[in-house]
């Protein structure tokens, strides 16, 4: 189901009712647009914290004799509140893994964030996590370990998780 959908359902408007959608799109836009320039990165409405501050912005917006107004503007601007201080939400983020050939997970690792200065060592469990509030670049990494072949590659960091597995080769 589309978020028209599901917004219309919020609305109590019947499916097959359409001269409304024009409008409740426009809000729909709005709260994404909103939420984004908050500082939440995934403004994805199939995440249910997403759908409900989007249905919640709608219908406190939606019509112009609305008795709840107020109540739910207060209540999308809670939810917005706690979206924004999760990291979840507020950040991208990158999870590097690192194997050896055989899929076992190597610590120690070395990671280098080319032109970021910013160097990340892998877990106990291979594992590296990198957390940016910067959208739609190209993050270039240098793996290496030493008795291994380093490798380098590139990310494009466009949504809230990205995973990059790295297989190092020994020497």
């Amino acid at each position: 189901m589309a978020i028209l959908d599901d917004v219309k359902v919020a609305l109590r408007i019947a499916a097959a009712t359409t001269e409304f959608d024009g409008e409740i799109q426009d809000l729909i836009n709005a709260a994404e647009d909103d939420l984004e320039l908050a500082g939440i990165i995934s403004a994805d409405v199939t995440d249910s914290l997403i759908k409900r501050a989007v249905i919640t912005y709608v219908k406190a917006n939606f019509g112009y004799d609305n008795p709840d107004a107020d109540r739910l503007q207060k209540a999308y601007d809670m939810l917005k509140m706690h979206l924004t201080l999760s990291a979840e939400y507020s950040f991208y983020t990158i999870t590097f893994t690192v194997t050896d050939v055989a899929l076992v997970e190597l610590d120690d690792v070395t990671i280098s964030l080319d032109d970021l200065d910013i160097i990340l060592t892998t877990n106990s469990q291979g594992v590296a996590v990198y957390k940016t509030t910067k959208k739609d670049f190209d993050l270039d990494y240098t793996v290496s370990k030493s008795g291994y072949v380093s490798q380098t590659g590139s990310v494009y960091v466009s949504t809230a998780a990205e995973a990059v597995g790295v297989v190092l080769v020994a020497s």
